[in-house]
This record gives structure tokens, C-alpha cells and sequence, in this order.
């Protein structure tokens, strides 16, 4: 195996692969670090799910995909992590239309945005960043037991270090609210959600990593969803970037 480094590229990390028969499915997925694993996994024969909160992002960046890989296999999907009743209507769709899915890449979030609530009543970025996608994975355990070798990736980020998970008061009823403790709170579940999975799951066969990517968190990032923040970040540097998480859910099969 060649030797990997901070400036490996996705496309490095996969050069000889065939990802042919396999199914990707990556939540936050119409720009920055999402997009770009999305691009080099069909690249290399998968078939990639591409999420984003509304129809019109998801279409967009399908579009664009589709002119930097062509003939590349994907389709787009509606995921709103702030709603859970989006999250069903996804997973109802999805599970309808596809047998099994062998990566779930648990990418999209929001960092240190004012206070507010989900649709469902939960502090912003502990209900996105974590029971959004611990409702997601729940919903698409059944096509995940059916994949080839399945492993599900979540984002991480070194903002877990801010705070522990609060469930005594989870969504600041009690806590002056302070924007980016409560990013730290929502990455340490994100961690801890991973590593519990990989507890429960891996003996059914499913592999569970959280992945940091190694972006510096930033006042520059305050109000931004995180991929939109990636945006910013020049095409080479994300393709760096994105390169862990592209290669942690298919080392096995090097």
C-alpha cells in the first residue's frame, strides 16, 4: 500500500479500485467535501445517492456531477436532518426503490448557528448533526444488513473537545446557550454514536467509523452549514480533505 499523507487526494486513495455494484448513499452531498466523495466514488463504478436539504440542491448538484464524471451513476434524494418527517419520506422512498446499501456517509451538518429548534422541537445542531442522522442510519439498517461489507462513516470534527453531550438539558432550556458549545456537544454525539454502533452493529457485520477531516474549525464558520464553509477551500485542498472519508468505508477492499 502506498503511503498516504495530508495531501492525498481521493483520487490516490482509490487509484485501482472497482467500486462497480456497490452503493454509496452521502447525506450534505451538493458542495465542499460530500460532492467531492461523491464525485470520486462513481468515478470509480458506484453508484452514488446524493442528498441535500431541498430538491433543487440535490438536482444541481447531480447535474454537475454527472458533466465531471460522465456516465457516472447517481440520483438525488431530499434529506432535511432538521425534520424528521423528511428523513422518513427519504427512507421510505429509498428503501421502495433499492435493495441494499453498502456506504452510508453521515456528512452533512450545521456549526455555531444562533439559537432555534428543529421542526421537531431540538436544539439546531444536536438535532441535526445527531438525531438526524441517528434517526437516518435506524431507518436504513435493513438495506444496510443487506450490503456488501457495510460500513457507515460519520463526521466527526476536533470541535468534539468543546463539550460532553448535555441530555440533562440537551437543548439549552436551562443552559445560556452559546453557539459553539453546542457544535461541540452535537460532534461528541456524533463520536460516541459511531463507536456505539460499531458495539451493536459489528457483529451483524456492519463496520461504524467517525472521521475527522481535518478542516480547522473557525469563527469563519459561524452560521454556515459545513459544507458550505468547505466551499471555500480551494479544489485540490478538498480533494485532500475528503480523502479519509472516501477511503475509511473501502480499505478492506484494497
Amino acid at each position: 500500500m502506498a503511503a498516504f499523507g495530508r495531501d492525498t487526494t481521493t483520487d490516490e486513495v482509490l487509484a485501482g479500485l472497482d467500486l462497480s455494484g456497490r452503493h454509496v448513499v452521502i447525506t450534505g452531498a451538493a458542495g465542499g467535501l460530500g460532492r467531492e466523495s461523491a464525485r470520486a466514488m462513481a468515478a470509480h463504478g458506484a453508484s452514488v445517492t446524493v442528498t441535500a436539504r431541498d430538491r433543487r440542491r440535490a438536482q444541481n448538484a447531480v447535474s454537475e456531477l454527472r458533466q465531471l464524471v460522465p456516465g457516472g451513476r447517481f440520483d438525488a434524494g431530499v434529506v432535511d436532518l432538521g425534520d424528521f418527517s423528511s428523513i422518513r419520506s427519504f427512507t421510505d422512498g429509498f428503501l421502495a426503490d433499492h435493495d441494499a446499501i453498502d456506504v452510508l456517509i453521515n456528512n452533512a451538518g450545521v456549526m455555531a448557528c444562533p439559537f432555534g429548534h428543529t421542526v421537531d422541537g431540538f436544539e439546531t445542531q444536536f438535532g441535526t448533526n445527531h438525531l438526524g442522522h441517528f434517526l437516518l442510519t435506524a431507518r436504513l439498517a435493513p438495506a444496510l444488513l443487506r450490503g456488501e461489507s457495510p460500513r457507515v462513516v460519520t463526521l466527526s470534527s476536533a470541535g468534539h473537545s468543546r463539550a460532553d453531550v448535555d441530555l440533562a438539558d440537551p437543548n439549552f432550556t436551562t443552559t445560556p446557550y452559546n453557539a459553539w458549545i453546542a457544535y461541540g456537544r452535537s460532534k461528541s454525539a456524533n463520536a460516541l454514536f459511531a463507536r456505539e454502533l460499531a458495539r451493536r452493529a459489528g457483529p451483524a457485520g456492519v463496520l461504524s467509523f467517525s472521521v475527522h477531516p481535518g478542516a480547522i474549525v473557525t469563527e469563519l464558520g459561524r452560521h454556515l452549514t459545513e459544507e458550505l464553509l468547505i466551499d471555500v477551500i480551494n479544489d485540490t485542498r478538498q480533494r485532500s480533505a475528503a480523502a479519509a472519508r472516501t477511503y475509511v468505508p473501502l480499505f478492506p477492499h484494497r
